[in-house]
């Protein structure tokens, strides 16, 4: 044989070879992409995103807009993932009252109050009661009620 065709007889097996190496590596990696996706896909279902904004009425705002919570969460579980949060019971509502947010008190003076509203509407529920779903853009407001 001939130098020439002994090169080209390496050359090819190289080639073959590394087509099924990039092959088989490719294959590797789209069964784990398909395994990671299902386990994705199941995950989903179980989880919501939501985005809170925590706005504090002096310029300056914060907002976080990947928070994932579970399908049973309400606004306070959203608010409790991202802020420090003072939160008082009252049995007289059966409910959460907000009272801090990130050390940010009520001002009695001035009548100014943490409030919340969900996808640009003020709620009628305190934050603990009001049930997220998927998509859904809250917003906390520290102002005079």
């Amino acid at each position: 044989m001939s130098q020439r065709i002994k090169m080209l007889t390496l050359g090819t097996i190289i080639f073959i070879l590394v087509s099924i190496i990039t092959t088989a590596t490719a294959i590797y990696y789209y069964q784990e992409y398909e395994e990671y996706y299902q386990k994705y896909t199941a995950l989903r279902g179980s989880i919501i995103q939501v985005s809170v904004t925590i706005d504090y009425s002096n310029g300056t705002s914060t907002t976080y807009d990947e928070v994932y919570l579970s399908t049973d969460a309400n606004v306070l579980d959203a608010l409790r993932s991202v802020a420090k949060v003072n939160a008082t019971y009252w049995e007289l509502f059966q409910s959460f009252i907000v009272d801090g947010i990130n050390d940010v008190f009520p001002d009695f003076a001035q009548n100014k109050f943490w409030l919340f509203a969900v996808n640009g509407e003020r709620a009628l529920i305190s934050a603990d009661q009001y049930m997220l779903e998927d998509g859904d853009q809250i917003k906390w407001t520290f102002e005079a009620y």
